[in-house]
């Protein structure tokens, strides 16, 4: 049963895909829409169980999926919901399109998605580097879907970085591999997290410590922690507003999964000192890196993207500092973070396409003109910025006060200054798109199907702000619990 739920949550998305790049334009959406109904069917029959309680194993333990796991999955199923639900909206209003344009972009997408989702499901670190590659290579193409000069040059920068880091990530795991060998012997287990996160203290902690080192440069450079950032603001503003989304919303989160586990095996070889401590260090670095382009920043899209850093690198200091409080944090925020930056890649995405333009200063007014978008743009950045009652705002709090708790004081102060100072900027310049005068540009007319597409995610994060329902509660203990801490 594990198996074929698999199945369906993976194989039907890329093989529907491979279909949808031969039929006509007309029917390309239809099949790609019906496919991912399909994946996401399978990906949550095997997500929630996991969440109520237990794990799933298949494949002779090569499909096996925890809490973590479980938690990272639902997360991409909402971001690839949110991605493709904006999708027929930017092809509508894309004007460069040529034939059979629109059946590739479907099934590219149902490529991205499927790689994604594979990801949680192995217990191989090995495995797990190939769909994160298979991802990169896939999405670079998305990036550069648009053809122009820069957008070729974005998935270009995007593609060699990205392969670059991940060369890096493979090392990594090269070297765990190494680490277990005397302990495990040449065989497949070798590579089970699992069964290195047991066998973690008679590790090799020489080629442990190496392991994390080249793993936390490769998946910090999916992560989009600095100062392996320099992709991810070229990549996010060029690409198509729903690839955007399911880069920030979920790319970023399944890297940032990739390096905890990395982080576990190393905390229990070497101690929680090491790595913690260079996670909480360049998470710092990825927020004082975001915080000048986010201020003295022109362009929406990148605006949105060096958020996407310093979110990542608030995340990557929560799983530094460890502890029930600041990990419970870091499972709320990637989860709020995801759906809201999601949902603000897809408004912004319609601000941006109508107004012909990327530029803030020409997209003043969006409330007048736009005001489906315009007022998801600006709901949708106020919870970004973690004003209550945003789930972001619990999580921000959860993160910095787990900080203190667990001796991270220093850091969690610099932190929460450095995100106070990103706030306000964000927010500026939120306001000059939301409230300036108006620019002369193509207005929205009413759309009732988005705003429930962009309005209800967006509803979900300030009910997630208010109260935490009693299933999400339980499920990120199990999640707390996995990542190292007590439960809570």
């Amino acid at each position: 049963m594990v198996t074929t739920l698999a199945l369906l949550a993976v194989i039907i998305p890329v093989l529907a895909g491979a279909l949808v790049w031969f039929l006509p334009d007309h029917r390309s959406g239809v099949t790609a829409a019906a496919a991912l109904v399909i994946g996401i069917v399978g990906a949550l029959a095997l997500a929630v169980p996991v969440l109520v309680g237990g794990t799933l194993q298949a494949a002779d333990g090569v499909v096996a999926l925890d809490a973590l796991g479980a938690f990272v999955l639902v997360i991409i199923v909402i971001v690839a919901s949110i991605a493709m639900a904006g999708s027929p909206a930017y092809l509508a209003h894309e004007r460069a399109l040529r034939p059979r344009d629109r059946s590739r972009y479907w099934a590219l997408m149902l490529w991205f998605i499927g790689g994604l989702l594979i990801v949680p499901l192995f217990d191989n670190l090995g495995l797990v580097w190939v769909a994160i590659e298979a991802t990169t290579i896939v999405s670079a193409l998305l990036v550069g879907f648009a053809r122009t000069p820069a957008a070729i040059e974005a998935a270009w920068k995007y593609l060699i970085l990205g392969s670059v880091g991940i060369g890096f990530a493979l090392l990594g795991t090269l070297l765990a591999y190494a680490s277990s060998i005397e302990l495990l012997g040449e065989t497949s287990d070798a590579l089970s997290w699992t069964r290195l996160v047991a066998v973690a203290p008679g590790l090799d902690p020489g080629l442990v410590r190496l392991a994390f080192i080249f793993a936390l440069v490769g998946y910090g450079t999916k992560t989009g922690l600095a100062p392996f950032h320099t992709w991810l603001p070229d990549a996010h503003s060029q690409a198509p507003s729903p690839v955007s989304a399911l880069l920030s919303g979920a790319t970023l989160t399944v890297a940032l999964y990739a390096l905890a586990r990395f982080h576990l095996v190393a905390a229990g070889t070497l101690g929680p000192g090491f790595s913690s401590t260079l996670l909480v260090l360049f998470g710092l670095l990825s927020l004082a890196v975001a915080l000048p382009f986010i201020v003295a920043q022109g362009d929406l899209k990148r605006l949105l993207a060096y958020s996407s850093i310093e979110h990542m690198g608030l995340g990557a200091m929560a799983l530094g500092f460890g502890g029930p409080i600041a990990l419970a944090g870091l499972a709320l925020h990637l989860l709020a973070h995801g759906i809201t930056k999601a949902s603000l890649f897809i408004a912004g995405g319609g601000l941006v396409e109508r107004g012909r333009s990327r530029r803030i200063a020409r997209l003043s007014g969006s409330l007048v003109l736009d005001p489906i978008d315009g007022r998801a743009f600006l709901g949708g950045a106020l919870l970004l910025s973690g004003l209550p009652p945003s789930a972001l705002f619990v999580s921000e709090i959860a993160i910095l006060f787990g900080g203190f708790s667990m001796g991270w004081g220093w850091a969690a102060a610099l932190a929460a200054v450095l995100l106070a100072l990103a706030m306000a900027g964000f927010l500026f310049h939120v306001g000059r798109v939301s409230f300036g005068s108006p620019r002369v540009r193509e207005t929205s007319g009413p759309a009732p199907w988005r705003a429930i597409i962009i309005g209800t995610p967006l509803a979900l994060v300030v009910v997630l702000g208010v109260w935490t329902p009693e299933p999400l509660g339980a499920a990120i203990a199990r999640v707390v619990a996995i990542l190292g801490g007590s439960g809570v």
